[in-house]
């Protein structure tokens, strides 16, 4: 990227005329609140420690905190204003000014934080000197903010062009759209799909020759696997076009081996053998022997009897070093896969594509003119929209046609031309300075990238240059990256939306505006090679990359965060040196081995990093974390999931009260600390499954009032194991058992547990005992208990499980409360009777409840063995929008109203089974929205109840089995059915016929066995893929 000169249009206007700009970060928020907690500190101490100079001193430093957080808004509205200017070399040394002096008082406002939280947990006060030296450091970062501010006033950074930035997106459009749709490809990617299926049979040169207008080379041998690259420009869609025919249901269903490899980062052998072993096989490979790598793809991986397709996408020039040793290596293995089988190689160099390609290139071009303006006019006026503005459509045209055919520059600037359907935004853009940089190669997408990053708003700024961190080509977990924004404090809080919910947003809009698009085979994230050479420009002093030895020279002097990739070049004493760059917030080590990053390592960067925030080892298999990481007082969050940890250092708990999400997912832990309660700011924590089902029996668990995932907690009599201890844990999100009710005993007990503030859950289980068959209960108690345990009504899934009440009829169940309530469970209650719908009227006599489930669509049933009656609840008035209903061992259960269920005009699956006693009344009839019926020894269904079968046209499965009062079943009825695929008949001992085999030999799958009187046919009788059980 090249700096410009200054342009005459700014407009010289001062900060202070001008409206302020709000602006809140993490450090400001928890100093407001800790402002406001200490004002309570001089009444809390004793006298002998409460002395006047104390509470003198504590009051000087809450009031200059209140002005440098005051200081920090001003100076975050003249960064924002500043990044405006990103390719301006002018601005680039006060900005950076600017963002370094930010930083620091950041960290200093979050270290007083940090010590009172500490105070909090450990009970001590602060001591006079650390406030002494808070005191002096404040005094030093104002004034230098406060000169900074003077410098910035007089720069007049402001300039009108700014108020167009677009803070939220407010169009609901499908993000994806676009993507689904291939604009002026469709010649290319069937000549692609015809070339790459008929290569089995060795196509002719006439044939290539007939794809391709490219002068012939010299060819490597043509043997099992060919090699056919795509070449051209970078963001014209060669990357697109691999995609579709990768994902041709053709192309799918010709090859037995379909893998796609992004090697943007540069040509490894090595590295790529393991990534194929993996993709294939989902076995690691440990050995960086090439000759051990070779004969572990060959044994097995790569086999002659499987045709493989391979996509190497953004291949570069590296792959041709040394008369292209690596490349013919990495080649060898596949020539074993069966014949026919494809290597696409997409590129931006042509000497790349005549290098390694077996077959002749193909080069992609532009796309016409035509073609790029109907893509164009559909990412800005939407699909639905035919026309464009008349007075748009010439400033659009003139844009399109700077772009050469670029759909990558298409897409990015037809995006943020969205935003704003408005003639003098799009003439601004029209007419940006960036257009007017000295030719070079690509240099329209360029200035179509710079110009969608200008007009981001800052918060997005920020978060996607932090992902130059990562090498090109990295997949992105959307969850894992927006935990990263939060943790190096990019995340703008809310009082009311949590801060990772709010970096969901901006995900969500960056990916809107084409910064993200989907990884061609998973759900995570790429960046476009180019957008992550622009994310690497605009974050050069901030974000550095070390991939080699001579990186470790180029690191800027106040770089903020680093990421280390593994190779064989770098040692652990390179690494070590970055203990000097104490302004460090972030460290990320991708594939970095245990021999490099040492204990002795780890507790250097320890000792002398303390600010940190972030510490990532993505697939560094470290042994141990040293003791002293305890110093890392400013860290949120720690990913430890690769590594091979059966314990984790004592300091970790007791010391880190900044911690935020504690990923530990595959270390080999054997139980939960019980330490892990004083992580007071611990939000997000992951364990193996078997361990994170334990951490609902640490003691004091409640003491994690921010905890986010807890899917289990177990209650006991045990001192800190209540019910009480889920009182204040309101941010536990996704699902949450609650076991040992039975240890509840009283109705205030367990309102204690204020599950209605738990407004995140979508899912809650309420659990009583272990079985069906307790030792002792105490009915009346347990209904009391669960009157007190109103769940939110945010609940989404609710099951009761091993209830020993007689009656389930809470009254939050009987007055609408749960309106979001999609599924609803009842298991294993055996003393339950009637379900709550039953109500007494004014006179005496019961009545219907008038209460509507208006979202639930499935209800269960099952082991109730007293419940008699479901006629109050199986009403569509009650259930309008039920889709599926299971009711199974329910012994006592007499009756259904058959005369309801045609009115359940949504209901598609309905099972009914082990209810013995169930008499089934004359007229039934079933709603034709029927798709699954399965009805397995439930009383006397017998042929005239049969007749509920006709004019099911959309039932696709049915299932009898155990109904020995069916005795035939005409031909008739399956001539009615006429979406029916699968049929299972089992132990009706009375059946006589089932219509004769030609009644049912349209059915794809038939399973028919033990059915003693069956006359018709030969058991057992199976076709198709019927179960066999």
């Amino acid at each position: 990227f090249h700096s410009l000169q200054l342009v005459d249009k700014m407009v010289p206007k001062s900060f202070s005329s001008m409206e302020p700009l709000s602006y809140t970060t993490p450090e400001m928020k928890m100093e407001t609140d800790a402002v406001q907690l200490n004002c309570d500190w001089p009444m809390q101490q004793s006298d002998d420690t409460n002395s006047r100079l104390h509470r003198d001193k504590q009051w000087r430093v809450q009031d200059k905190r209140l002005v440098l957080q005051r200081t920090l808004t001003e100076m975050h509205t003249f960064i924002k204003h500043a990044e405006w200017w990103f390719h301006k070399d002018v601005f680039a040394q006060l900005l950076q000014d600017a963002k370094d002096a930010v930083n620091c008082a950041e960290d200093l406002l979050d270290e007083i934080n940090y010590h009172e939280f500490q105070n909090k947990v450990e009970g001590h006060a602060i001591l006079f000197h650390v406030q002494d030296y808070h005191e002096t450091k404040i005094d030093k970062i104002q004034g230098k903010l406060e000169h900074l501010v003077r410098q910035m006033e007089q720069l007049g950074l402001y300039d009108e062009r700014q108020q167009f930035i677009i803070e939220s997106i407010s169009r609901e459009d499908n993000l994806f759209a676009e993507e689904q749709t291939i604009f002026g490809r469709q010649k290319e990617m069937s000549e692609l799909i015809e070339l790459i299926v008929l290569q089995e049979n060795s196509p002719t040169d006439k044939q290539v020759t007939e794809v391709h207008a490219v002068p012939d080379c010299k060819r490597a041998k043509l043997e099992n696997v060919s090699v056919l690259p795509i070449v051209g420009s970078g963001g014209v869609g060669k990357t697109t076009l691999a995609n579709l025919v990768f994902n041709e249901r053709s192309v799918r269903d010709h090859f037995d081996l379909l893998i796609w490899i992004c090697v943007s980062d540069g040509f490894d052998e090595k590295k790529l053998m393991k990534r194929l072993a993996w993709s294939v096989a989902e076995s690691e490979m440990k050995t960086d022997d090439l000759g051990c790598l070779q004969r572990i793809l060959t044994n097995g991986i790569i086999h002659h009897t499987r045709r493989l397709l391979l996509v190497l996408d953004d291949v570069q020039t590296d792959a041709c070093r040394e008369d292209c040793h690596g490349w013919k290596i990495f080649l060898a293995p596949l020539k074993y896969a069966r014949s026919g089988s494809m290597v696409l190689v997409t590129t931006r160099y042509q000497r790349v594509a005549e290098r390694v390609g077996s077959l002749k290139h193909m080069f992609l071009e532009g796309l016409p003119e035509e073609t790029i303006w109907e893509f164009f006019r559909t990412l800005t006026f939407g699909s639905r929209n035919s026309n464009s503005n008349a007075v748009l459509e010439p400033i659009g045209r003139s844009i399109v046609a700077r772009l050469d055919g670029s759909s990558l520059g298409i897409k990015i600037i037809g995006r943020l031309l969205s935003l704003k359907l408005d003639a003098k935004y799009w003439k601004i853009i029209s007419e940006s300075e960036l257009w007017g940089w000295p030719l070079q190669e690509e240099a329209s997408i360029f200035t179509a990238l710079q110009l969608s990053y200008q007009y981001l708003p800052f918060h997005l700024k920020r978060c996607f240059s932090f992902c130059s961190l990562y090498p090109r080509g990295y997949e992105f977990d959307a969850e894992t990256l927006v935990d990263s924004w939060v943790a190096v404090g990019f995340v703008m809080p809310s009082r009311s939306i949590l801060a990772v919910d709010i970096g969901h947003v901006y995900f969500n809009q960056l990916v809107s505006r084409s910064f993200f698009q989907r990884s061609p085979t998973s759900f995570r994230y790429v960046i476009h090679d180019l957008l992550h050479d622009m994310a690497q420009y605009v974050a050069r002093n901030d974000c550095f990359m070390i991939k080699s030895r001579s990186d470790m020279s180029r690191i800027p002097p106040k770089v903020r965060h680093v990421s280390i990739l593994g190779n064989g070049e770098l040692s652990s004493t390179d690494i070590e040196c970055l203990n000097t760059y104490k302004t460090l917030r972030s460290i990320v080590c991708i594939g970095v081995g245990c021999d490099i990053i040492t204990n002795s390592v780890l507790e250097t960067w320890f000792d002398h990093l303390t600010r940190i925030r972030m510490l990532r080892f993505i697939s560094c298999r470290l042994k141990e974390l040293p003791c002293n990481v305890g110093k890392l007082i400013h860290l949120r969050y720690l990913d430890i999931s690769a590594c091979d940890f059966d314990k984790l250092p004592t300091d970790l708990f007791c010391r880190l009260y900044k911690l935020e999400i504690l990923d530990a997912q595959n270390c080999t832990l054997h139980a939960v600390p019980k330490d892990i309660i004083k992580l007071v700011n611990l939000q997000r924590l992951r364990l193996k499954n078997d361990l994170i089902s334990q951490l609902g029996r640490v003691p004091e668990i409640g003491k994690l009032t921010l905890l986010q995932n807890m899917p289990y907690y177990a209650v006991d009599d045990k001192p800190g194991r209540g019910i009480q201890e889920l009182k204040n844990m309101n941010h536990l999100h996704g699902g949450l058992e609650i076991d040992g009710l039975r240890n509840v005993t009283s109705r205030e007990e367990a309102a204690g547990a204020e599950l209605a503030k738990k407004i995140y859950l979508d899912t809650l289980v309420l659990k009583w005992h272990e079985s069906i068959r307790p030792q002792k209960h105490n009915s009346t108690k347990e209904m009391e208990v669960l009157e007190a345990l109103r769940p939110s009504s945010n609940i989404k899934h609710l099951e009761v499980k091993f209830y020993m009440g007689d009656g389930l009829s809470p009254m939050w169940l009987r007055h609408d409360e749960l309106s979001s309530l999609a599924s609803f469970s009842i298991n294993s209650c055996p003393n339950t009777t009637t379900l709550f719908l039953i109500e007494p009227s004014e006179t005496g006599s019961s009545r219907s409840s008038s209460v509507s489930f208006q979202s639930l669509t499935k209800l269960s049933i099952t082991w109730c063995r007293s419940l008699t009656s479901l006629d109050n609840f199986l009403q569509p008035e009650c259930l309008p929008m039920i889709k599926v209903i299971q009711i199974s061992n329910c012994e006592e259960l007499a009756s259904l109203p058959t005369n309801n269920l045609v009115h359940f005009v949504h209901l598609e699956d309905l099972e009914i089974c082990h209810c013995w006693n169930l008499n089934w009344e004359p007229g039934l009839a079933l709603p034709p929205s029927l798709k699954s019926l399965k009805l397995e020894a439930c009383g006397e269904f017998s042929d005239s109840t049969l007749s509920c079968l006709h004019n099911l046209t959309a039932l696709t499965t049915l299932n009898l089995r155990f109904c020995p009062s069916i005795e035939s079943i005409s031909a008739q009825i399956w001539s009615g059915l006429w979406s029916i695929e699968s049929l299972k008949i089992v132990c009706c001992q009375g059946l006589v016929t089932v219509g004769g085999s030609e009644s049912i030999a349209g059915i794809k799958n038939v399973d028919i066995r033990h059915c003693s009187k069956l006359q018709d046919l030969e058991q057992p009788f199976r076709s198709g893929q019927a179960d066999s059980q």
